[in-house]
């Protein structure tokens, strides 16, 4: 973590949070073999990598027989919402409106993106959470 709201994640560490939340509960060979389809990567690469994410408290471990399985201790949402927030503020001084038409700028949304955008802005309009 960067400090007591943000979290700073390299590019492999975040790519291994990716995979943990998207399995579930994972060992390192899940992970190194999820990873080997796009570069190469040492074992101990990741095994090093999710010892220091484990170290950081973004995952928890438990022995299972001769490995350990790995979870993630935070939510995605949650690691999200507080690094989106810490970027905003950084490049934008914490204003909502040049942050989300930089990030909207950058690529073409499908149809059902906008779509969904908004109905997302309805529900802001009418007061609700997301």
């Amino acid at each position: 973590m960067s400090d007591a709201t943000g979290f700073d994640l390299g590019p492999l560490e975040a790519d291994v949070m990716r995979l943990v939340w998207e399995k579930g509960e994972v060992q390192v060979d899940d992970v190194h073999q999820a990873l080997l389809a796009d570069r190469e990567i040492a074992y101990t690469t990741v095994m090093t990598v999710m010892t220091r994410l484990t170290r950081k408290g973004l995952l928890t471990r438990r022995k299972h027989g001769r490995a350990y399985l790995y979870r993630a201790a935070r939510r995605r949402e949650e690691m999200a919402e507080s690094t989106l927030q810490e970027w905003s503020q950084r490049f934008f001084g914490g204003r909502v409106l040049p942050a989300v038409s930089f990030l909207l700028g950058r690529d073409r949304l499908t149809p059902d993106e906008i779509a969904e955008l908004r109905r997302l802005l309805e529900r802001l309009e009418e007061g609700e959470e997301r």
